[in-house]
């Protein structure tokens, strides 16, 4: 008996392994709360990009988000265009967007929406529509694994202003959180041409002072032409140039107070990211 239970548990533990999550992290929420209770059935039926072909024909158990990290991880190639096709259920007015986070920063930024509605279009109401669409894999992105998210929303009063759908929920309040819908992840793998991951070093460097008010220093930086840019925590950039290390500070004395993250490039390749405090104003 205990052999069998030992066994049993074994199992247990090993589907539970290769089991989908619910948990975003390090990536923004994109839940749902069915407002007043009301569950409205707007979800993704299936996803098909390159190799990747996942069918669920049903909508993810509320709050309707799911990270599937259990199924095999599809390889894209820099510079290569691929087919993207999406089927959704719409119950009412959807709109819809699809996000790779190409730079591996755990951000999905407005340059990184490949697909998704915009302006006033909604999707068709109360059917199954499908979008195709090709997708360039920018020949700048980031080698290895990241983050695809697939999003459908349906609310009211956001719509009422716009459709141009976001990645992820403005805040936790009961405002901010979308009404209906679904969100998917998925983790794909972008290759270089030759079809294998190219080494870059993710630098060791530091900030400092930390928390700043008018000037940041690196440290332990590579005494090397480099490029940074500044991101507020949306992903959005507030600030970018050249850089080398040895020749001085980079001013944020015009940031608002706030967390920000420092990323550097090296050929504009991503080499290395710090977050730090703009505070003093």
């Amino acid at each position: 008996m205990k052999k069998l239970f030992l066994f049993s548990l074994g199992l247990l533990t090993f589907h539970l392994s290769k089991a989908q999550i619910t948990n975003p992290a390090p990536y923004c929420n994109a839940s749902f709360d069915d407002m007043q209770g009301f569950p409205v059935d707007d979800h993704i039926n299936s996803v098909s990009f390159g190799t990747l072909n996942h069918v669920t024909n049903s909508q993810f158990a509320a709050p309707h988000y799911v990270f599937y990290n259990n199924l095999s991880v599809p390889n894209f190639t820099r510079g290569t265009s691929y087919n993207l096709r999406v089927n959704f259920t719409t119950a009412g007015g959807c709109g819809y967007g699809v996000w790779i986070d190409f730079n591996r920063n755990n951000l999905f930024e407005t340059s990184e929406k490949v697909a998704g509605t915009t302006g006033t279009t909604f999707l068709p109401v109360g059917g199954t529509p499908s979008i195709n669409q090709s997708v360039l894999i920018p020949a700048s992105a980031s080698l290895g694994n990241t983050r695809m998210r697939v999003r459908i929303v349906e609310d009211d009063n956001y719509h009422l202003v716009t459709t141009n759908e976001l990645p992820c929920n403005a805040s936790t309040s009961a405002t901010d959180v979308m009404d209906w819908g679904e969100t998917e992840d998925y983790t794909i793998n972008i290759t270089s041409s030759v079809g294998t991951n190219e080494i870059h070093p993710n630098l060791g460097f530091l900030i400092y002072p930390n928390p700043v008010n008018q000037q940041i220093y690196l440290a332990k930086a590579p005494s090397i032409p480099m490029t940074f840019q500044i991101l507020n925590p949306l992903g959005q950039l507030q600030q970018s140039g050249k850089i080398l290390p040895t020749d001085g500070p980079i001013s944020v004395e015009n940031l608002p107070n706030g967390i920000y993250f420092l990323q550097l490039f090296q050929q504009e390749k991503l080499v290395g990211q710090k977050s730090f405090i703009k505070e003093g104003n």
